[in-house]
């Protein structure tokens, strides 16, 4: 985990960061058409938009806190991992994993469910013993 200067979190005001990571163009409306990086939390694992936690002016934190609360995290929870069996999303699962000492390499693995005609992902801690 590092500590940079001009990072703070949004959703639990940390800031401190485990890494940042470019996410393309995946996304063509809505309120995450113009971000192309993303910065996951080290308290709360959470990925967060670069544009609402790098590089903020001390004045516009509670103006990006709202921003997120208000629009992006919403948008994000529906997109976001969650196990199919426990229905933690993937933050809360790296978080757990983390706090317990087990490596967070891989946290999910895909079950085809042909009644719904896609993958269902269970999570590192529902079914441990798939990891090893």
């Amino acid at each position: 985990m590092q500590d940079i200067n001009n990072f703070n979190c949004p959703n639990c005001n940390s800031t401190n960061f485990i890494n940042k990571t470019t996410i393309g163009k995946k996304n063509t409306n809505g309120p995450y058409k113009n971000v192309y990086s993303e910065i996951q939390c080290s308290e709360c694992f959470m990925d967060i938009p670069s544009n609402l936690s790098e590089n903020i002016e001390k004045i516009n934190l509670d103006k990006c806190r709202k921003l997120w609360n208000d629009v992006y995290k919403p948008a994000h929870t529906l997109e976001a991992a969650k196990c199919s069996k426990c229905f933690r999303y993937y933050w809360d699962i790296e978080k757990y994993l983390f706090e317990s000492n087990i490596p967070t390499k891989d946290i999910f693995y895909q079950v085809y469910s042909p009644k719904k005609g896609v993958g269902s992902l269970v999570c590192k801690i529902c079914d441990p013993s798939a990891f090893k």
